[in-house]
């Protein structure tokens, strides 16, 4: 399998405060200097007692969230990345959206954001299982595609290994749209992933309680990478737009 040297600079975009390193630790590794964005790296100035709050400790959001980006830099650091975090509510505090359709939210500030970082390289979540991960994928593959900048797709971890059947389903829908190659990035880098995952500290144990068969595969590696390219027109398709990668999973 071929083993991609990204061009620079490298944009990973990561749904929640944790799932890059889950996902893409070997890439990140490979490649330091990387810039996460974290797309719903925001709250709302409420208290609550939902999932960032029980994991936190913290029932006033924005303490919850300042915790989980005190972890992320931290872990973002000891790979030499650095960290963007977007002020965009994740599903946790999905009732505090407001009425504007968050699809056009997400894809108008994650435009901004890629046009304002210029990237060499976009790495995204394949789109699986949580709404938010379907979100992104779903949101950033047109963009990335038209940038024209070298545009891969992440295994969402630890979903991707509990769910395989949803990421074959997920990968031939795109396939009618995009030509995947399944590519190998930082395969002979050493990382400790356990390590890293561990300065997440709130999230750590919550995350292994909910998937630990899958877990524990994602601390010993478990990650795979796509590159896509569009598929080249013909016909009645040379006329239509970027593909879109349809919503798969949630």
């Amino acid at each position: 399998m071929e083993d991609l040297e990204l061009p620079r600079p490298v944009v990973v975009l990561s749904p929640h405060l944790d799932d890059a390193v889950l996902s893409c630790a070997h890439a990140l590794a490979a490649s330091p200097g990387s810039i996460v964005v974290t797309v719903f790296a925001g709250a709302p100035e409420i208290h609550h007692r939902g999932y960032n709050s029980r994991t936190t400790g913290r029932t006033y959001a924005p303490d919850a969230l300042e915790v989980r980006r005190r972890e992320d830099r931290t872990a973002l650091a000891a790979l030499g990345a650095r960290p963007v975090w977007i002020d965009l509510l994740d599903a946790d505090y999905a009732e505090h959206r407001g009425e504007r359709p968050y699809t056009d939210v997400v894809r108008e500030t994650l435009a901004r954001t890629l046009s304002t970082l210029a990237p060499g390289t976009v790495l995204l979540p394949l789109g699986l299982w949580h709404d938010d991960h379907v979100l992104v994928a779903t949101s950033a593959l047109a963009l990335a595609l038209a940038l024209g900048v070298e545009t891969v797709l992440y295994l969402d971890l630890p979903y991707g290994l509990a769910l395989p059947d949803l990421v074959e389903a997920r990968l031939s829908a795109l396939s009618r749209r995009c030509e995947l190659h399944e590519i190998a990035i930082g395969a002979g880098v050493d990382v400790d992933k356990d390590a890293l995952m561990r300065h997440y500290e709130s999230q750590y144990r919550a995350t292994r309680r909910n998937a630990r068969r899958a877990f524990t595969q994602t601390m010993r590696g478990g990650e795979r990478y796509w590159r896509v390219t569009r598929r080249p027109p013909t016909g009645t398709e040379a006329a239509s737009a970027t593909p879109d990668p349809g919503p798969v999973g949630s």
